[in-house]
Parts: C-alpha cells; sequence; structure tokens
C-alpha cells in the first residue's frame, strides 16, 4: 500500500471537503506520534466537518491505493492512531451533541465530542456517560468506541462497549451504514442485501455458529477484554441476533469509520465513599480483592509501595505509613443515606493479616485526597528526566482478579530476570495492573529488553487465562500475541471478518490482522527512539535539572493533557485554535523533529519554525505543571528564541517588549503627553506598521505620579513595623501604570503592622524572558539578587504583587548559579498575609459582604498560588466564586500583537462568557494583562489586595 500520496492529487480532494486536508510537513509530523512509543509519519491529514467528507476521503484513499487512520485524542498507548497514510481527525470539526433524551437516558453524539464536556451537558439531567478512562478532559467518543475505553469504574459500570447502541459508520468502499442489534426479520432481511452491509452481518452470524465452541473456549474469563474482534457478545452463538456496533466497539478503526454514536447512560449517583486499606505486602493486597469483588464496590484500586511513598514525601500525605507496601483504594456508591455501613462492608471484606491501616472519607474533600495518593502514579513515573523512562507496553493486560498474586509474583520474576526496575498500580478490581518498566529505547539493548519482556509477560498472561489487552486495543504493541491468544481458527475468523468489511485494506491496516501483504506491527517495530540521534544545544538557561533541552523536549510522552478543553489552564492556545501544532504536545513534537533533523531545512531557529511553531506559546506556564510529564514548554521557547537571536539578531520589537519596564517609566514620566500619542490614529498605525502593535487594542495609561513617588512622600501608618518589615517589589505595571494596586498594598500592610521598604530594583525579568533575551534577563537577575541580598541576610521577606514577576524569581535558578535563597524567600503579598494568618500572627478586618468572581493568574495557577487570594478574601468575609479560566489570552506582548489579536480575543471570549455567567458585585484579578484583557471588553476589575485596603481604612 503506498505510504506517500502525490501533492498534486490533494487539491482534487480539498475541493470536495467541506473540511480542511492538510499535507504539508508540518501537520505530517504532528500526526507521527500519539501517546505511544512508536512512530510513523503519514501522507497527510484530514479534518472532516461532516459524514459525506468522510466518506469522500474514504473513497480517495481507497482510489490512491493508501489507508486511512481514524483518530480522536491521540491518547491510546499501543500506537493504533498513527499510519502511513490519510489520518482522519475528527475532533476538530465533528464534535456536536446531537439529541440528548433522558427519558430513554439516551445520547446521540458525533465521534469528536469530548467526554468530560459531554457529562457536563449531561449533568442537568442527573445523567453521566459511566465509563471513565483517565484521559477524560481530552479522549473523544469516537476513540473510546474504537478502543473500547473503561477506566477505574468499570468494576462497577463496565466498559464503553455495553454502552453502544446504535453506531453510523463509513464503511471501506465509502457506503454510510447503521449498526445496532438485529434479529429476526429485520436481519434477515440485511442478511439478503447484495452489499457490504449485507455480506459483513452474513459472514459475522456464520461465524459465530461455525466457531460457538472456540468462542466459548477460547475467549478469556475476563471482564474487560479489548483483544481482538468480539464475537463474543456481538453475536448469538446461534446466530438468532447479530449487533456489529459491538463488533465495531473495539476494532480500533480497523472495520468501520464512525460518523456517529447513539450511547446508553447512567443515573448520577447521590452519594460515594472512599476508603484506603493498607498493606504490609502488595501480594496480601491482591490477594484481598476477590473478597472485595463481592460487596458490589465502584472501584478497587492497587497501589504500591513506590507510589506511597511518593504521596507521602514528595506531596506530604501524612495518612500513608512509614511501613505500607501497598494499598488499596476502595469506592462505593449509593443511593441512600446508609453509606458508612456500607462502605464498612468493602473494609470488612479487604481486611487481610497483612493490613496494617485503614483510612475512610466521606465529603468530597477527603475522597479526593484519598484519590490524590492514587494519582500520585503519574509524577511518580512521567516526570524522570533522562533517558529512562517508565515505558507502556506490558502494563494492559487483564488478568481474573484471584489470580493476580500469582501473575504479580511471575511478572516480578521476569522483570528481574531482566534487571528491570517497575512501579505496580492500577484497576485491580478488573484485573488490569499497569506495571511500567523503566527503558531507554535509544538503545539497542533496551528494544530486545522490550521484545523479551513482552513475550514473556504475555504468556504469563495467557497461561492464567487472561487477555494481552484489558484497554486500549492492540495496536502495534500487542497485536503479534493474538493467534496463541485465541488459537488458530479463532484468528481465521478474525481475519476473515476483516477482509469482509475491508477487502482493500484501507482501514489502519496491520493491526490485530495482518495486511493484505502479510505484515503485521510489531512490538518493536517503528519505535520513537530508534535511529534518533538528536543535536545538542548549547543554552543559555541552565538545563542541569532536566538534563539537557533535548531531555526535556523528549519528556513529552503525547498523553494528550495539553489538549483539555474546560478545567486547568493548559493549553490557551490549543483551545483558541483546536490546531495541533498550538499545544504543548504539538510544539515538543516539533522540537524534537527539529533537533533530530527530520524537518527540511526548518531547524530549531528559523524563522519559519519559531513562527508556525513556537509563535502561539503565551508562556502562561500550565504546562510546568498541569503536563503529567512536566514539559515546560516556555522554557523551552525561551532558549529557543534565544538560540534564534543567536543567529539572525534581536527583531526591534522584541527589544521594546523586552525593555517594558524603561517604556514604563519614560511614558509615566512624559505621561501627558504620552497619553495623548496612544491614542493618536496615525501614530497607532504607525506602531501597528512598524512594530506589529494592533490598533485595536487599548494601550495602558501612564501614571502620572508613578508609585515610588508617592511612596517616597507618603506618610506611614502608625501600626507600620509593630510586627516586622517587609520588602515590596515595585513591578513596572504597578509602578508606573496602576500605582492604585501598589498604594493599596501599602496601607493594608502597614495597618497590620508591617514596615515596607520599597527597594531601587530593576526589571524582574519576565519580559526580556519572554521574548528569548536571555543575557539582558540575566543582567536584571543579578542586579535585583545584589539590590535584595541584604534582605535575604536580614530574613526580610522580599513580597510582590504581580504574580508573573514573582514566578519570574523563582526562575533565576535558571540564569545565575548563586541567587542568595532569594527565589525561595519571594512569595505574593496575598502568600504572605495567608501564612501570617494561618500562623495567628494577624487578623483581617471581616467587613467585606460583597460577592466576588475571582479569575485567577495563570502564573500562579502554575505555581500553586492560586487558591491564596480566596482564601485571603474570604478570611475578609467576602463570598468569593472562584472561575474555572485559563489564561486571558492578553499575556503580556502576546495580546497587543497584530498577528497573535484573534487568537487573543478568542481565548478572552472563554473568560468573558464566565464573568457575564456569574452574578458577582465585584470581579477581582490579580494579573495585570488579565485587568487589560477585560478592561478591552468593558468589565472592570480590582485587585484583592485594594478590596482589603479598603477594608482596614474603614476600620
Amino acid at each position: 500500500m503506498s505510504t506517500e500520496i502525490p501533492h498534486s492529487t490533494a487539491p482534487s480532494l480539498s475541493e470536495t471537503l467541506d473540511g480542511e486536508i492538510d499535507f504539508g510537513e508540518t501537520t505530517r509530523t504532528l500526526y507521527s506520534t500519539d501517546a505511544s512509543i512508536y512512530q510513523q509519519r503519514p501522507a497527510g491529514v484530514a479534518f472532516p466537518r461532516t459524514r459525506d467528507d468522510v466518506q469522500r476521503v474514504v473513497d480517495f484513499a481507497r482510489q490512491q491505493g493508501t489507508s486511512v487512520t481514524a483518530r480522536g485524542a491521540g491518547s491510546s498507548l499501543t500506537g493504533n492512531a498513527i499510519g502511513e497514510g490519510i489520518v482522519l481527525d475528527c475532533s476538530r470539526h465533528m464534535d456536536e451533541i446531537i439529541d440528548v433524551d433522558p427519558d430513554a437516558k439516551t445520547v446521540t453524539v458525533q465521534p469528536g465530542v469530548v467526554l468530560d464536556e459531554l457529562n457536563d451537558v449531561l449533568e442537568a439531567d442527573g445523567l453521566y456517560f459511566a465509563p471513565d478512562p483517565s484521559t477524560s478532559s481530552t479522549c473523544t467518543i469516537g476513540g473510546m468506541i474504537a478502543n473500547n475505553a473503561a477506566g477505574p469504574h468499570s468494576v462497577k459500570h463496565g466498559t464503553t462497549r455495553a454502552y453502544v447502541q446504535r453506531l453510523e459508520c463509513v464503511l471501506a468502499d465509502g457506503t454510510l451504514v447503521e449498526f445496532h442489534r438485529r434479529n429476526g426479520a429485520e436481519l434477515e432481511t440485511v442478511c439478503e442485501h447484495d452489499d457490504r452491509a449485507g455480506a459483513v452481518h452474513r459472514v459475522v452470524r456464520r461465524l459465530a455458529r461455525e466457531r460457538a465452541e472456540e468462542i466459548e473456549t477460547q475467549y478469556p474469563d475476563v471482564d474487560r477484554n479489548s483483544s481482538g474482534y468480539d464475537l463474543e457478545t456481538s453475536v448469538a452463538p446461534d446466530g438468532s441476533w447479530v449487533d456489529l456496533s459491538r463488533l465495531v466497539s473495539g476494532s480500533e478503526g480497523t472495520l468501520a469509520i464512525i460518523t456517529e454514536a447513539t450511547l446508553q447512560l447512567t443515573g448520577r449517583p447521590e452519594t460515594r465513599a472512599v476508603s484506603l486499606v493498607f498493606y504490609d505486602d502488595l501480594i496480601a493486597a491482591a490477594d484481598a480483592v476477590t473478597s472485595v469483588l463481592e460487596t458490589d464496590p465502584s472501584a478497587v484500586e492497587l497501589i504500591d509501595d513506590a507510589v506511597l511513598g511518593y504521596a507521602r514525601d514528595a506531596w506530604g500525605f501524612d495518612l500513608v505509613p512509614e511501613n505500607a507496601e501497598a494499598a488499596l483504594l476502595l469506592e462505593i456508591e449509593t443511593n441512600h443515606a446508609d453509606q458508612r455501613d456500607d462502605l464498612e462492608t468493602v473494609v470488612s471484606a479487604a481486611q487481610t493479616n497483612g493490613t496494617i491501616d485503614v483510612e475512610r472519607a466521606f465529603d468530597e474533600e477527603e475522597m479526593a485526597d484519598l484519590w490524590k495518593v492514587r494519582k500520585a502514579s503519574n509524577p511518580l513515573l512521567n516526570r524522570q528526566p533522562g533517558d529512562e523512562q517508565a515505558l507502556s507496553f506490558i502494563e494492559d493486560a487483564a488478568v481474573p482478579p484471584a489470580r493476580l498474586p500469582t501473575y504479580l509474583e511471575r511478572v516480578g520474576d521476569v522483570l528481574r530476570e531482566h534487571d528491570l526496575q517497575a512501579s505496580v498500580f492500577g484497576h485491580a478490581g478488573q484485573g488490569v495492573l499497569h506495571i511500567k518498566p523503566f527503558l531507554n529505547l535509544k538503545t539497542e539493548h533496551d528494544r530486545e529488553r522490550l521484545r523479551s519482556v513482552s513475550e514473556a509477560v504475555h504468556e504469563i498472561v495467557l497461561e492464567v487465562g487472561g487477555s494481552v489487552s484489558g484497554e486500549h486495543g492492540d495496536g502495534r504493541l500487542r497485536s503479534e500475541h493474538l493467534p496463541a491468544m485465541y488459537g488458530d481458527e479463532l484468528y481465521s475468523a478474525f481475519c476473515e471478518i476483516k477482509h469482509t468489511f475491508d477487502p482493500d485494506d484501507v482501514f489502519n491496516p496491520a493491526k490485530v490482522v495482518p495486511a493484505s501483504d502479510g505484515d503485521l506491527a510489531k512490538v518493536d517495530e517503528n519505535l520513537r527512539y530508534e535511529g534518533y540521534d538528536p543535536e545538542t544545544v548549547d543554552t543559555a538557561l541552565d538545563f542541569s535539572a532536566e538534563e539537557g533541552f533535548g531531555s526535556l523536549v523528549e519528556q513529552c510522552n503525547g498523553c494528550s493533557k495539553c489538549r483539555t478543553s474546560d478545567g486547568g489552564v493548559m493549553c490557551p492556545t490549543f483551545r483558541g485554535t483546536d490546531d495541533e501544532v498550538a499545544s504543548t504536545r504539538g510544539r515538543a513534537n516539533m522540537l524534537r523533529a527539529a533537533i533530530n533533523g527530520d524537518l527540511d531545512e526548518k531547524t530549531l531557529t528559523s524563522d519559519h519554525f519559531q513562527e508556525e511553531v513556537l509563535d502561539l506559546c503565551i508562556s502562561c506556564k500550565a504546562c510546568e505543571t498541569e503536563c503529567p510529564t512536566g514539559v515546560d514548554m516556555a522554557k523551552l521557547k525561551t532558549e529557543a528564541k534565544h538560540q534564534q537571536h543567536q543567529r539572525s539578531g534581536v527583531p526591534l520589537r522584541a527589544r521594546l517588549f523586552g525593555n517594558v519596564r524603561t517604556l514604563n517609566r519614560l511614558g509615566s514620566t512624559f505621561s501627558p503627553v504620552a497619553n495623548r500619542l496612544k491614542e493618536f490614529g496615525p501614530g497607532r498605525r504607525v506602531a501597528e506598521a512598524v512594530l506589529g502593535i494592533d490598533r485595536r487594542r487599548t494601550l495602558p495609561e501612564f501614571a502620572a505620579e508613578p508609585f515610588p513617588d508617592w511612596f517616597a512622600a507618603h506618610e506611614p501608618h502608625p501600626n507600620a513595623g509593630e510586627n516586622g518589615t517587609v520588602a515590596l517589589f515595585p513591578d513596572c505595571y504597578m509602578g508606573y501604570n496602576h500605582p492604585a494596586v501598589g498604594k493599596a498594598s501599602v496601607q493594608l500592610l502597614e495597618s497590620l503592622g508591617y514596615a515596607v521598604e520599597v527597594p531601587d530594583v530593576a526589571c524582574c525579568g519576565r519580559a526580556p524572558l519572554s521574548q528569548g533575551l536571555v543575557e539582558k534577563a540575566r543582567g536584571y537577575a543579578r542586579q535585583n539578587v545584589e539590590t535584595l541580598a541584604e534582605y535575604a541576610e536580614r530574613e526580610v521577606p522580599i513580597i510582590g504583587v504581580e504574580p508573573s514577576c514573582v514566578s519570574a524569581f523563582k526562575e533565576y535558578d535558571d540564569l545565575l548559579e548563586d541567587t542568595v535563597n532569594i527565589p525561595s524567600m519571594t512569595a505574593t503579598v496575598p502568600a504572605f498575609l495567608v501564612e501570617r494568618i494561618r500562623a495567628g500572627e494577624i487578623d483581617l478586618p471581616d467587613d467585606g459582604n460583597d460577592t466576588v468572581a475571582f479569575h485567577g493568574h495563570c502564573h500562579s495557577k502554575a505555581k500553586g498560588w492560586d487558591s491564596v487570594p480566596v482564601e485571603l478574601l474570604r478570611e475578609a468575609g467576602y463570598d468569593v466564586q472562584p472561575l474555572d479560566t485559563t489564561c486571558c489570552g492578553m499575556a503580556g506582548a502576546f495580546g497587543y500583537e497584530t498577528e497573535h489579536y484573534e487568537v487573543s480575543m478568542a481565548i478572552g471570549d472563554d473568560l468573558e462568557s464566565k464573568i457575564n455567567a456569574t452574578e458577582a458585585d465585584v470581579i477581582v484579578t490579580t494579573g495585570a494583562s488579565c485587568s487589560q484583557q477585560l478592561a478591552d471588553r468593558d468589565i472592570e476589575t480590582q485587585h484583592p489586595l485594594e478590596l482589603l485596603a479598603a477594608l482596614s481604612e474603614e476600620e
């Protein structure tokens, strides 16, 4: 089958589509990987808008002799979302929720609908779609059906296949069909049709009858089987009914392309309760699983000592005993008031001689804490820098829960034989454990160990009566194990099913069964890092903690978290554009290709690469914490821009925005003239033409009396100094544009007993860092460290108002060898005050009676400070509603630039809509950029310190 499509043929397809098709190098690189260990470059990518588009793409691919690989969020671990033909991405346009029927408890959706977004819509009717994979914020319904997705609650609610009622699909000959359960006259009628739909019904019915004995004996006795084709539940043994929607579910896009699905929904439970049962031995915990299952739990999750130790030592979860070697996290769902008794029933069943402690939780916050212990596996395994990474290649097997102890012991023997370390956690209630050995697939030795361990472990899986895939499907990882799992007769039936559905091998070939040329996906072929030889980047920033620039790029495993469309911050520009290259994963893929020399004349420092790949990163810093693997794209972008400047020089606009403190100081000095000039039409047009500063943006006012001048002349509060001294960093916006925030800070701090000193400092460095001016930022950092060293020596707190400036101080270790502990001593003013309140040193007036909607700055969220202003305002009596918002979209200079204006506004639309949905008296934000973005939308904001200072004045 052809791996390339002549570019001359692309326009003929493009002209027939309502959607788009892209055969360009960038898009082909972006879609060459998913969340697996594999890489395969496609011929092109199609983004259909309609079922007609899907049919046209399928017809085109068949005529060209190439393949079609359907893809949702690209979050599968087995490599079944990448292919050498056309990748069909339905997530961009085909994301409509078509119909919700609360009475029937069903929903009809297009394949690109994201699970969390669907459940948000269904919440109003008290319903939800029960399967809950960990990628729920990004995974699409089409992808969930294709991989028969599950999740931790599948022990009670089952897998996706159980909820599929009807599928509308495009077959490989381009015909549109509907699959659902058919029997009686309806089945006989469709079987008589002389078309592809008739043929597949006839063949599946015949195979069920002919292979009834093998189906009964060869399919594993496990609840979660996502291997092969489902002849077990999609057709009656006597052929009296056939449901091809169940056969297509879990078929990994090898049989049909889903264009619409009707799903069964579940009523939301009224209450849940959670327990964490600790054991002195991993096998003792595994032994308890079968007893627990008899009590109808909704989740049974196993956690090993490595994960528990990380939760205790790195996250500070004191509830984890020092001697705990394993734990079971147990959850129940109830619709009555006896939840404590119900939970105790489950806990009692979990008790063994190895039980050492039990934690119970009934309210949301306590339950979330216990689940966080389970989720500690993500940073433990995924944030390890360097070439050795915890890899997913044996982790999804499903074994009978009663055989878990045996399975764990035997897999442990295999790992020891190969001298490998691994952590164990996962869905013990259904015998699906995540076991991720650490390997370096850049080496031939570890690629050999990959195959050897895979073969050994999957042999054990079959010997204990399990399935090689309990989730994520077979893909490239496990397809070659299917003949041994099912036997020759059933495997031959699978091949016949594939050939009947897809005789020309159009759909995702070489997965599940061999392609027409005999090729079958193998565990150690098309590996992402085989033959990988990246250029070493000599960096200006310190990347030693990440083990180098390239190592940080390679941390991206493709899990798709950066494609989250709601909740959290990451990734704002993806949310604004729906373009893969605007996601952290997309940028990491392109950076990896650039340093490996895989791009045609588009090196890391080329203008094209910078503009197409890195320019839309707004340095929100969310990926630093929200990315499961910790890919700090803002830091990578800064270094890459610096590298470009070294090659090509620094553009005028970068110089201007990198020196914003000087610009603002001059503007304030000449404020009467500067404020008139910034509104001068001809001047704005020149600024737009020369500097790219969009004239549609309102430029900040320059203060007639800058904050430093006001501070030097002000009379301190009588209380000042009673509780010590603080050093207040005068950021450039507070200093020269909006001094009211600085005045409020001083007034509040002094009224609470703190003498305030305002040191003569340089820019924090954030502005030049955002422009890639690393040496200028380093110079500023050095000046500030020298100036602030005396405060550090006296242990005087160094505090600031602007979150982006304080976060810049936290990153001085990337710029300087000796920072005199200033990064660790610096805090935002709200964080400083909350710490003092918690210590009982100060009290706030509690007369605040307004309802406050709070939008947090993205750097505060990235650094974990976002809850502090909320706590502070609540302490003062305000009713605070934290808004679940991403970055405001302004991001310093970003929102002013003409080429970014539309994206900036699109990101800001989400913030505006969430503010408009509140009935708050006051809108509060802590960031200068945020207030500017909202001011352009005629939304007035205040800083929390202004509210608190006003209260202190009233006392």
